[in-house]
């Protein structure tokens, strides 16, 4: 059996943000995103944890925020917090056979933090364990879930505040999550030989070539894992030299103290109407030169895409800055990310998480062209100005 097949991840559960604001992020999720609380700590889980939680979902992607709610506890999100800005400290993922899933990564050099445990006070079984990943403080949790009928152990069906009755953006799954590191290496061995994950795609790539006057640029490399059982994938990226120092992969790496998870991709129906709904919710985008679009269509067009034959031309996405890239025959797809919570609120301890949007047309690759294009496309922007 295949190492995909026996660690036997069925999907991503949930993600677990850390905040030091727990009101910024329920405006965020519930008045901005249109996510619904559905569950939250109850009050022996947060009378033993010492922290708050409460869980928001939106079509199939659920995000648990934590806080903390007594500093004379070691909670988790105490510990978390008292190294990091805010930021993703955990990923839980649903398995077929968790005694499978823990066999197979303890063979493997896995270190189990926590587990296996059970728990029956929602009906059926919640059985889970956690391990340490080479993602900084970021740790995995694997759970099988057997006619259980609530979230998660300790966790009660949400009673506070109602919040806004908004039109749903159409929210799917969780495509991938992009890690960032000083180095790909550590990360990528880890999932290679304990996950049993494969690579299946890398660039590389520096601004500089671009003869920039002002002897600077932005660059990175970076190297796609993935599990194809599930088919969730996880690009890693580090900096690259020269300028390493001064890259936006570095600049992440510094103020999130070490390496972590940078950003998380959801999968929307209709990312031009999502994206327009967001704007006017006050959701802010990273801005995209004009200038990208005037180089899209023939970067495009090498790739065997016919920007004016597919339904999302340039008229289109550019009013919204959404990005497109493509393969040949007209497969495409179309992303858009959110500026990172610390400039987005002003707030260095917000810290420099964000979340990607995408649509897929056809085309189930990573806009590689657009790593390349929009980083180009800012530089030259730079120089002409």
């Amino acid at each position: 059996m295949a190492g995909s097949e026996e660690l036997g991840i069925i999907e991503l559960d949930s993600i677990h943000f850390f905040t030091n604001r727990p009101e910024r992020s329920h405006r965020f999720y519930t008045e901005m995103l249109g996510f619904k609380p559905i569950a939250e700590s109850g009050p022996a889980m947060e009378a033993a944890s010492g922290q708050t939680s409460i869980v928001y979902e939106s079509g199939g992607t659920r995000v648990v925020v934590s806080a903390v709610n007594d500093p004379n506890k070691n909670s988790r999100a105490a510990r978390y917090l008292k190294r990091h800005p805010d930021g993703i400290g955990t990923l839980t993922f649903l398995v077929e056979d968790l005694d499978r899933a823990y066999r197979f990564l303890d063979s493997r050099g896995g270190t189990i933090i926590a587990g296996p445990h059970e728990d029956r006070s929602h009906g059926g079984l919640y059985r889970q364990f956690s391990v340490t990943t080479a993602i900084g403080d970021v740790a995995f949790r694997f759970a099988e879930k057997k006619d259980y009928m609530g979230f998660a152990p300790g966790f009660v069906d949400y009673s506070g505040p109602e919040v806004p009755d908004l039109a749903p953006i159409g929210f799917g799954a969780i495509d991938h999550i992009t890690n960032n590191a000083p180095s790909i290496a550590p990360i990528k061995l880890w999932m290679e030989h304990v996950l049993g994950m494969e690579k299946c795609w890398d660039i590389e790539f520096h601004t500089d070539e671009l003869g920039n006057p002002k002897q600077s640029g932005t660059g990175l490399k970076s190297e796609v894992m993935w599990d194809p059982k599930s088919g969730l994938k996880f690009p890693i990226n580090e900096p690259l030299a020269p300028f390493f120092k001064e890259g936006q992969i570095n600049t992440f790496v510094e103020d999130n103290a070490g390496a972590g998870v940078q950003h998380i991709a959801i999968e929307v129906e209709n990312i031009v109407d999502a994206v327009q709904t967001l704007r006017g919710r006050g959701v802010n985008f990273l801005e995209t030169p004009e200038i990208y679009y005037e180089m899209a269509p023939g970067r495009l067009d090498e790739k065997g895409v016919d920007a004016n034959a597919i339904s999302h031309t340039m008229d289109v996405l550019k009013p919204h800055g959404i990005l497109i890239d493509g393969k040949p025959g007209n497969n495409y797809l179309i992303q858009i990310f959110m500026k990172d919570a610390a400039t987005a609120y002003g707030d260095e301890t917000a810290g420099p998480f964000f979340f990607e949007l995408i649509q897929r047309c056809g085309d189930d690759g990573f806009g590689e062209g657009n790593f390349r294009a929009l980083f180009e496309a800012i530089e030259r922007d730079q120089v002409e100005a």
